[in-house]
C-alpha cells in the first residue's frame, strides 16, 4: 500500500489509503487516469518529444530578456512536467536538477552533491494551495453548510469590523473582497507572538478597496477561507484537504504542520530545495536552515505552523494529476464524487466579467484565460493557477486536457528569473500536439 501523508501537530502522521490511482487495477478507465501513447488519444507525438529538449534548454544560463531580468541566468534549475488528455497521461518527465546551488548568488554545488529532479520530487506548491482550499470550500458549499453568496460575517461574526460586513464567500474566491495582497504587518514579523493573535490579525484586517469594486489578488482571501472552514467544521484545514486527497489516492501530498525541519521530516530528501531566503532578504526572514527545504517557503504560512489556506501544500505532478482529472470528470474520480457538477461549472465561470479586463478573469479559485500561465491555449474554458516557487496547473476543459509544471525556480533566489516563459512554452507544445494552430509569442 502507498501512503497519503499529512502533517499533524509537530510530527508527520501517515494515513494509509489506496494505491496510486494511475496504477489502479480493475477500475473504469473512463474515470481514472491511465498511461498511454499520444497516438492512442489522437495527439501528435512529435511536439511532445520536442518539448522535452526545449524545456530542458531553459536550465542553461542565457539572457532570456525580461524572464531572466535581462541578465545571464537559467530560468530554473529543473522541474517536472505531466500532460493528460482524454483520461490518459501522454507525457510525464523530469529534467535538470532539484538541488544545484550552494548559495544565493548561484555558486554551484560540487557535482556529487547535486541532485537530479525526478517524477517523485516533491515541490512546495506555494499558491497552488489555493486550489486545494477552493476544493475544500466547494465541498462545504455542496454539503449546504456554506453558501457562496452569504457574508463571511455570518460564519465568523468578528470578521465584520473595518468595513467588511458585506464581503461574501464569492468575493474571497474571486479576489474581489478589497483586501491588500498580504497582511500588514506580516504575520512573521514578530508583532503577533501567538498563533491566536495571528488568526485575530487575519480576521480584523482592514481593506484597500471597497468590497466588490475591483480585482486584487490577495493571500488574505484564502487565509480568511481557512478561518471560515475551520470554524464551521471544527476541523483543521489540513484534515479537510486530506479528506479529498485521500479519496484521490494522492499519497505524496501534504502540509508540513509544525514546520518539521531537516532529516526529521521523512520527505526532506524527496523535496526540492527552495531559496536561500535569509541571504536574499535579510535577517528579518524566519530563522531556519538554509536553503529552505521541506518546510513551506512562504513566510506567512510558515508563521501559521505551516498550514494556511494560501500556501503550505507539497505535492508531486503525478499526485496532482488525479486532482486535475477529477475536475475534467466534472467532479468525480474512480467512482467517487469529490465535487458537484455545479461547483465544477463555477470553476469555469468568469465571475469578474464586469471589470472588462482579461487580467481579472476568474472562476471560483482559478484564473481564466491567462496567457502567462497557459500559453496559447488560454480561453475562458482554461482554468489555471501558479505558485510563486515555480509551480503551475492548467486544466483545459474545452480540449479535455491538463498540464502541470512543477519547479523550484526560486532556488537559489527569487531575484534571478520568472519561469513564465516555461509555462507558456509548455502550453505551446501541448497545443501543437493537439494539432491546433498555435503560436509561441517568444519565438
Amino acid at each position: 500500500m502507498r501512503l497519503f501523508s499529512i502533517v499533524a501537530s509537530t510530527s508527520l502522521v501517515l494515513i494509509q489509503t489506496t494505491a496510486n490511482p494511475t496504477a489502479a487495477k480493475g477500475a473504469n478507465h473512463g474515470s481514472i487516469l491511465r498511461y498511454g501513447t499520444p497516438e492512442s488519444v489522437g495527439m501528435d507525438p512529435l511536439p511532445l518529444e520536442q518539448m522535452i529538449a526545449n524545456l530542458t534548454a531553459y536550465t542553461t544560463p542565457a539572457d532570456y530578456g525580461r524572464f531572466s531580468f535581462h541578465a545571464i541566468n537559467p530560468i530554473e534549475p529543473g522541474g517536472t512536467v505531466l500532460v493528460g488528455h482524454k483520461n490518459t497521461i501522454v507525457s510525464a518527465f523530469a529534467f535538470g536538477k532539484k538541488n544545484l546551488y550552494a548559495d544565493a548568488i548561484g555558486t554551484l554545488l560540487p557535482p556529487h552533491l547535486q541532485e537530479a529532479a525526478d517524477l517523485d520530487t516533491i515541490y512546495d506548491l506555494a499558491s497552488l494551495t489555493k486550489i486545494y482550499t477552493t476544493i475544500a470550500t466547494l465541498r462545504e458549499i455542496d454539503s449546504g453548510i456554506l453558501q457562496l453568496n452569504e457574508t463571511v460575517a455570518r460564519y465568523v461574526p468578528e470578521f465584520a469590523v473595518n468595513g467588511k460586513s458585506n464581503i461574501t464567500i464569492l468575493m474571497l474566491l474571486t479576489h474581489t473582497s478589497g483586501f491588500a495582497p498580504d497582511p500588514v504587518p506580516s504575520l512573521f514579523s514578530g508583532v503577533y507572538p501567538t498563533y491566536e493573535e495571528k488568526i485575530k490579525a487575519i480576521v480584523t484586517q482592514g481593506l484597500t478597496n471597497p468590497p466588490g469594486s475591483k480585482f486584487l489578488y490577495s493571500d488574505l482571501n484564502f487565509m480568511s477561507l481557512m478561518v471560515i472552514l475551520e470554524r464551521i467544521t471544527n476541523r483543521p484545514l489540513d484534515r479537510l484537504i486530506a479528506e479529498f486527497t485521500s479519496l484521490l489516492g494522492m499519497h505524496n501530498t501534504f502540509f508540513n504542520r509544525g514546520n518539521v525541519e531537516g532529516p526529521k521530516n521523512p520527505f526532506y530528501w524527496q523535496s526540492a530545495p527552495q531559496e536561500f531566503q535569509i541571504e536574499v532578504l535579510g535577517d528579518g526572514e524566519p530563522q531556519r536552515p538554509q536553503p529552505v527545504r521541506g518546510s513551506v517557503h512562504d513566510e506567512n504560512a510558515w508563521s501559521l505552523n505551516g498550514v494556511s489556506g494560501h500556501a503550505g501544500v507539497f505535492s508531486t505532478v503525478r499526485d496532482t494529476a488525479a486532482l486535475c482529472q477529477m475536475i475534467l470528470n466534472n467532479g468525480t474520480y474512480g467512482g467517487r464524487r469529490i465535487l458537484s457538477q455545479k461547483s465544477v461549472d463555477d470553476v469555469f465561470t468568469n465571475f469578474n466579467a464586469r471589470f472588462n479586463d482579461i487580467d481579472d478573469d476568474h472562476g471560483l479559485g482559478f484564473e481564466l484565460d491567462q496567457y502567462y500561465t497557459t500559453g496559447p491555449l488560454n480561453s475562458l474554458l482554461t482554468a489555471s493557477h501558479t505558485g510563486f516557487t515555480g509551480t503551475s496547473i492548467v486544466i483545459d476543459r474545452g480540449h479535455n486536457t491538463f498540464y502541470l509544471h512543477f519547479s523550484n525556480r526560486v532556488h537559489p533566489s527569487r531575484k534571478r528569473s520568472s519561469n513564465n516563459i516555461v509555462r507558456e512554452a509548455l502550453g505551446y507544445w501541448v497545443g501543437k500536439s493537439l494539432r491546433l494552430d498555435v503560436k509561441f509569442l517568444q519565438l
